[in-house]
């Protein structure tokens, strides 16, 4: 079993050990500096940042931002990445959950992008979902 929280100071090595892992998985890198700032953000108003966590390791992250436009606002997720020892057992689904009822309580469409078709789990994560495009998808709250 496993909790989800919001990340806390003392958890900067385990957040940045996951990104690392993340970044690595999508052939980029991020520097000190991106993550410094990623860092930061998850502690910002407009952000919402969660980690799922089997007493003290970390399986994975969640993090989405209020995105607002003179014409509409959203929630659009960020972040949504499980350790490969974590996959297939519902962190995901359980992180996702969570974002999906930060907007909720936001009266807020949430929105994630950047999802290919060759990512199958990901496709039957999001299969509630509205197909905007090839790599959008949209989650209605209203």
């Amino acid at each position: 079993m496993f909790i989800i929280e919001k990340p806390k100071q003392i958890h900067l090595r385990s957040w940045r050990d996951i990104i690392n892992e993340s970044a690595s998985s999508y052939s980029f890198q991020y520097d000190e500096v991106n993550f410094d700032l990623f860092w930061r953000c998850v502690f910002q108003d407009d952000y919402f940042a969660f980690a799922a966590k089997n007493e003290d390791k970390f399986m994975g992250i969640a993090v989405a931002k209020i995105n607002e436009t003179y014409y509409e606002k959203n929630i659009v997720l960020d972040v949504l990445y499980v350790l490969h020892d974590f996959r297939k057992i519902g962190v995901a689904r359980a992180l996702m959950n969570k974002i999906e009822e930060v907007a909720k309580n936001q009266k807020l469409d949430l929105i994630i992008k950047d999802v290919e078709k060759s990512n199958l789990l990901a496709q039957k994560l999001l299969k509630n979902y509205t197909v905007v495009n090839r790599t959008r998808y949209l989650k209605k709250h209203n």
